[in-house]
């Protein structure tokens, strides 16, 4: 998944969390935790594209 997208959803889940909070929802701010968590799942994944990798972390 593109970075656009995950940065959609996690700016997506933010405001949905600021939403709750003042609303004072729980099921909404537990949904919002659930798809800021998704984000940083697909961040963790190792992109495809990037033939070279890891290689930054040795430099």
């Amino acid at each position: 998944m593109g970075t656009i997208k995950r940065t959609t959803r996690r700016v997506a889940g933010k405001t949905k969390e600021a939403i709750a909070e003042v609303v004072g929802d729980g099921k909404l701010q537990e949904e919002a935790k659930a798809e800021q968590r998704k984000s940083e799942d697909e961040d963790k994944e190792p992109s495809y594209l990037n033939p070279l990798g890891n290689l930054h972390r040795l430099t």
